[in-house]
């Protein structure tokens, strides 16, 4: 499984201590899943239950399940930890993500061609 780090210019404090090391890693199809039924409310609709999901919600799924690591501190994360970021910290992440994703992505069209 891929393991991408990189350092949080602000860090993240856990305690006394400031982590800035991230490990991000590749998601599986039980995180996609988990993340569709976290993000999953059945709200009532002119008297009918009808299932929704909030893409907002499934995004932060995911990007809670992906943190393998901040410094010490263990993935996953939970929505509370991730509102301790500093909002660059919090943005680097996503954009690391989403990096992390896109060279998975052209890894397996390259396996793909040979």
């Amino acid at each position: 499984m891929a393991i991408m780090t990189f350092e949080l210019p602000h860090g993240y404090k856990a305690g006394e201590t400031t982590h800035l090391e991230v490990g991000l890693r590749e998601l599986s199809s039980g995180d996609y899943i988990d993340a569709q039924l976290a993000a999953e409310k059945v709200v009532m609709q002119n008297g009918v239950a009808v299932a929704y999901t909030s893409d907002v919600m499934y995004g932060l799924e995911l990007l809670m399940r992906q943190v393998e690591f901040i410094g010490s501190v263990q993935g996953p994360l939970s929505i509370k930890e991730l509102r301790k970021l500093h909002a660059d910290d919090f943005n680097l992440l996503q954009q690391k993500a989403s990096e992390l994703d896109q060279l998975l992505i052209k890894e397996l069209e390259a396996r793909g061609r040979s």
